[in-house]
C-alpha cells in the first residue's frame, strides 16, 4: 500500500487486501522536548510508565536518521531512548487492532552508547495489546521485545529479541554492531490461532538495502513462544527507557503494517526537474518502479513554503520498468514546485522540491529612495505604465512610459510612505518608497 520516493524496495507496502496502519516520522517542527507532552507528539504518544520529569522524560530530537532505500528516511525528527539515565515509557495506539496474520513494525535505530556493564541487555521498543491510556504503570502484557546491549568489542553493541519474559531469556545477535550507524529493524509478530501460546516472534536487522522479499531466515527468533501466553489482539506500539542497561539511543521512522508485500516495490522516484522553455515551465520526472500508483499532484509555490495544487498527472499503477512523465505550467516566472504522489487506497507522499529561476523576469530599481520631487525608474523591460498608491490605497500618479526607464514628477506630493507599481505587460511588481 504505502511507498515512497525512495531507491531499492520499501517495506510495508500494501497489495490488495493489505493494509499501512500507523507511519510515525516525528515530524513535529523544530521544538526539543518531551515526546508525549501534548504540544509535541502527545496526540499520538501517551505516558503510561515513569517520567513526569525533565531529567526522565522521553525526549524529542529534532534531527531525523537517514537509511538509503527507507521510505522513512531523513523525515522529520526522532526519539531518543535512554536506558536507566530516563524513565518515561510511552506508547501509541495503532489504527486498527491486529488479531490474526502478521504484523511488522519497521523502523531505524541509531545506538550512540552503552555501558560496558551492561552486558544482560534490556529492552527498548515492543508490542502491547492495550489501547492507548495515560497514567503510571497502566500496560503491561508486553510482546515483542526488541533489546540493546554492550557488544562484545569496544564501542560496539548487539540487539536482543524475545517473546515477553524476562531479559534472561532473549537471544541476541552475535553480530556486533558500530555506534552512531543506523540500523534498518522489522519487528515481526505472527499470531497462531491454533493455540494460545504458539504465537512467534521474529527480527530482521539490516545495515544497508532492503530486500524486496521478505528474507526466509529471520535475523532473530524468540526462544520463549511457547513459554509466554499469545496475544488475543495486538492494540499499540510501545517505546521503553528500562533500568537494566545503560545507553543512549535514538528511534526513527516507525512504520506499522501487516504486510512485507513479498513481490511489490515502492515508487522509485530517479529523477525530478523543472526548466523555463519557450515562457513556460516544463517539470519532468521518472520513475523505476511503481507500486499501487495512482498518479502526482503538481504543487506550486511562489516563496517554498505555501503550496497549491496545479495539476494532476495519472500514474501507471504497477510497474518494474523506466516511466517518464511530464506536465507543462503555463508559468515562466521563478517558482517552487513538488510532487504528491497518491496511492489508491489515498495515501501519499511528498517529493523533494525543486525550483526554477527566469533570469529574464522584470527587474525594477527605484533611485532615489527616499525621494524629494522626481524619482527615475529603472527596469530591465519596457515598462508599460507605473503608478504611485498612497497607504490607503489611492492612485496619486500614473505615468504611461515607453521604455525601460523614465523619470516620474512628484513635487506635488506629500511627505510619507507610498508604492510604487510598474507593469511590463506581462509581470506586475511593485516596491514600497518614502518622501521626505
Amino acid at each position: 500500500m504505502k511507498k515512497k520516493f525512495n531507491l531499492i524496495a520499501l517495506l510495508l507496502i500494501s497489495i490488495t487486501g493489505f493494509s499501512q496502519n500507523v507511519v510515525e516520522n516525528f515530524n513535529y517542527g523544530t521544538n526539543y522536548d518531551t515526546l508525549s507532552r501534548s504540544t509535541i507528539g502527545g496526540a499520538n504518544w501517551k505516558r503510561h510508565s515513569g517520567g513526569g520529569t525533565s531529567t526522565n522524560n522521553l525526549m524529542y530530537n529534532t534531527s531525523s536518521l537517514t537509511y538509503t532505500g527507507y521510505s522513512s528516511s531523513n523525515v522529520g525528527g526522532s526519539a531518543e531512548i535512554w536506558g536507566t539515565l530516563r524513565s518515561e515509557d510511552v506508547n501509541r495506539d495503532l489504527t486498527t487492532a491486529f488479531t490474526s496474520g502478521s504484523v511488522y513494525a519497521s523502523f531505524l535505530l541509531k545506538v550512540d552508547s552503552v555501558a560496558a556493564a551492561s552486558t544482560v541487555g534490556d529492552y527498548f521498543m515492543h508490542y502491547c495489546d492495550t489501547s492507548t491510556v495515560t497514567g503510571a504503570n497502566t500496560l503491561s502484557n508486553f510482546r515483542g521485545r526488541i533489546f540493546i546491549r554492550a557488544g562484545s568489542t569496544a564501542n560496539t553493541y548487539q540487539i536482543g529479541l524475545n517473546k515477553g519474559g524476562a531479559g534472561a531469556t532473549a537471544v541476541f545477535t552475535t553480530t556486533n554492531y558500530a555506534y552512531t550507524s543506523t540500523l534498518l529493524i522489522v519487528l515481526k509478530y505472527t499470531f497462531d490461532l491454533s493455540s494460545t501460546s504458539n504465537d512467534s516472534v521474529f527480527a530482521h536487522i539490516f545495515t544497508s538495502g532492503i530486500p524486496s522479499t521478505e528474507p526466509s531466515t529471520p535475523t532473530l527468533a524468540a526462544t520463549d513462544v511457547t513459554s509466554v501466553s499469545d496475544f488475543v489482539r495486538l492494540r499499540s506500539i510501545c517505546l521503553r527507557q528500562g533500568s537494566a542497561a545503560t545507553y543512549k539511543a535514538r528511534v526513527d521512522g516507525i512504520r506499522v503494517s501487516n504486510s512485507w508485500a513479498t513481490s511489490a516495490l515502492p515508487v522509485k522516484l530517479t529523477s525530478f526537474k523543472a526548466e523555463i522553455i519557450n515562457k513556460q515551465t516544463n517539470l519532468n520526472w521518472t520513475t523505476a518502479s511503481e507500486t499501487n500508483n495512482k498518479g502526482f499532484e503538481v504543487q506550486k509555490s511562489v516563496d517554498g513554503v505555501n503550496f497549491e495544487t496545479v495539476g494532476f498527472v495519472k500514474g501507471v499503477g504497477n510497474s518494474n520498468k523506466i516511466v517518464n512523465y511530464n506536465f507543462v505550467d503555463n508559468n515562466n516566472l521563478s517558482a517552487f514546485y513538488r510532487l504528491n504522489q497518491i496511492d489508491f487506497d489515498g495515501m501519499s507522499e511528498l517529493s523533494k522540491v525543486v525550483s526554477v529561476k527566469n533570469n529574464e523576469e522584470l527587474i525594477l530599481q527605484i533611485t532615489p529612495n527616499p525621494f524629494a520631487n522626481s524619482i527615475e525608474v529603472v527596469t530591465n523591460k519596457n515598462i508599460v505604465s507605473a503608478e504611485i498608491i498612497d497607504i490607503t490605497g489611492k492612485t496619486k500618479v500614473l505615468e504611461v512610459i515607453n521604455g525601460t526607464n523614465a523619470t516620474i514628477d512628484t513635487h506635488n506630493l506629500s511627505n510619507g510612505v507610498y508604492f510604487i507599481r510598474v507593469n511590463n505587460g506581462e509581470t506586475i511588481i511593485t516596491k514600497r518608497i518614502i518622501k521626505n
